[in-house]
């Protein structure tokens, strides 16, 4: 079944980088100090039904390690959780539709931009990358803002980052303009076979100019060449939703995202 196939894909990844900690029907990630920090899930293959005193319980222990209680999880395969995480009411949740690529729509980027994926050697353009998702993902950033914006948001990448970028396990997509330099970026993750489309971003100044579906393209074409049985990612809205179907991707299932 898909659902369980992307379960096992969300409970391993995180494995390769973190130490696991099973919290009362949910495993919690410890990564580096200062690293990435990975989101609590249901613990895999967990029977028992959930309810909000375990929230509470996972919310306190992550506290305790320093981790942001952030808990996401599939619906389709822990139903109990939802009404578990409203019943504690500490966290609040947001709908991610989980989407899996089925027949590949191609899409093309504007023709002043180049959409390239990036060498394990290529840390400038990593950094930039990553700074881009910053101001993106930020809701507080202004709709013009643009190269500067993202400049001020550079920072170094954390070795978890590196060794990932590093060894080809994350690959990464870059839209260049020729004036402005990376103003998208977006990449996948790979485990053994399927992967994880995440991060898509287009600093603000140049959205719905069709950025991050050339990103998201070179992305799914770079998996499949490489081999991946299986592509997918999760909607952060019905209009992201929308637009990732456009390139071929059907919805699956549902996945909640639960953050204070």
């Amino acid at each position: 079944m898909i659902l369980e196939l992307l379960d096992r894909y969300y409970d391993g990844a995180p494995r390769d980088h973190a130490e696991a900690q099973e919290v009362g029907g949910f495993t919690v990630f410890v990564g580096e100090p200062g690293g990435w920090t990975f989101s609590a899930r249901p613990q895999l293959g967990w029977e028992g039904e959930y309810d909000a005193s375990a929230v509470a319980a996972l919310v306190a222990r992550m506290t305790e390690l320093g981790l942001p209680p952030v808990l996401e999880w599939v619906h389709d395969t822990a139903p109990s959780l939802l009404d578990a995480v409203t019943a504690d009411g500490s966290l609040e949740v947001d709908e991610t539709p989980l989407m899996v690529l089925g027949e590949r729509r191609l899409t093309r980027a504007p023709d002043e931009v180049r959409v390239r994926m990036i060498g394990p050697d290529d840390e400038e353009a990593f950094v930039a990358s990553n700074a881009v998702a910053r101001v993106a993902f930020d809701d507080s950033s202004a709709n013009d803002a643009g190269a500067e914006a993202r400049d001020q948001a550079r920072r170094p990448p954390s070795s978890t980052a590196l060794s990932l970028l590093h060894a080809g396990t994350a690959r990464v997509a870059v839209a260049e303009h020729p004036q402005h330099g990376v103003v998208a970026g977006g990449r996948h993750i790979e485990r053994e076979g399927v992967t994880e489309v995440v991060g898509v971003a287009t600093l603000p100044a140049f959205r719905r100019t069709g950025l991050a579906a050339a990103v998201t393209q070179l992305l799914i074409d770079d998996a499949l060449d490489r081999g991946c049985s299986t592509v997918f990612l999760t909607a952060s809205s019905p209009a992201v939703a929308a637009l990732y179907s456009g390139l071929g991707f059907e919805r699956v299932g549902t996945g909640y995202v639960a953050e204070l």
